[in-house]
């Protein structure tokens, strides 16, 4: 997810680039009595937000269908302009194809990649692929967690960051560690609804508050889970 949305906030840093020229040239127009540019900026930047609410919205449509073969189409898609691309794009492919189901699909592709050409980060990433695989396919706990481990120290050592949110999740599923701040940050990302990543955190609070006899804590998490991701493995058991 790290990869992905860094590619987003390049993009709306573009924007916000352009929007600021725009908006000085509209300044100086105006200063001088011109105010013919003043629709045609406001028309410009409604266009940008339109084109925005639109992708999102496509890759929250993605996440509805029956396979995950559209998002992980669009993580190939999206990814292969960054440094690393075919890591970002296994990474994220194999953490999609392993939340819907299709875990032969995930393995594939991690490994269709030589991981040791890559970072510490993305290596700590694949670790993270791995995790969850042992918490979806296997039900191994120890095993998960171990692999979290080792994800996070690779991550640690690479100063571009790690998958805060899925180590938070990992440790909430396999080992009910609920601590107050990742509470919070999956609380606050199961809410957004779009992405993959928000039906993640979801699924991990709806296994935590139904292992805690908060039922209807749980019952809101898995809906939210449906609204996200509703033909993930969560959601067939």
């Amino acid at each position: 997810m790290q990869s992905t949305k860094r590619n987003f906030l390049s993009v709306i840093i573009i924007g916000v680039f352009f929007l600021a020229l725009m908006l000085t040239a509209l300044v100086i127009n105006v200063r001088h009595g011109d105010y013919v540019a003043i629709p045609i900026v406001f028309t410009a930047v409604a266009i940008c937000g339109l084109v925005i609410a639109v992708r999102l919205f496509q890759i929250r449509m993605m996440l509805r269908d029956k396979t995950p073969d559209r998002i992980i189409r669009h993580y190939h898609e999206s990814v292969r302009r960054i440094p690393h691309a075919k890591a970002a794009a296994a990474y994220l492919s194999a953490l999609a194809a392993a939340f819907f189901g299709q875990f032969g699909r995930a393995r594939e592709e991690l490994d269709a990649v030589d991981w040791n050409q890559t970072t510490p980060m993305y290596r700590g990433h694949r670790k993270y692929v791995l995790s969850v695989l042992a918490l979806l396919e296997e039900t191994d706990y120890p095993k998960a967690l171990q692999l979290a481990d080792e994800a996070r120290e690779l991550e640690k050592s690479d100063p571009a960051g790690g998958l805060q949110l899925l180590d938070d999740l990992i440790r909430l599923v396999a080992a009910g560690d609920a601590n107050g701040e990742a509470m919070l940050r999956l609380e606050k990302a199961a809410k957004k609804q779009h992405g993959l990543m928000p039906g993640m955190c979801a699924w991990a609070l709806a296994v935590y508050y139904k292992r805690t006899n908060q039922p209807d804590k749980a019952a809101d998490y898995k809906e939210l889970l449906r609204l996200s991701v509703p033909n993930s493995i969560p959601m067939r058991g």
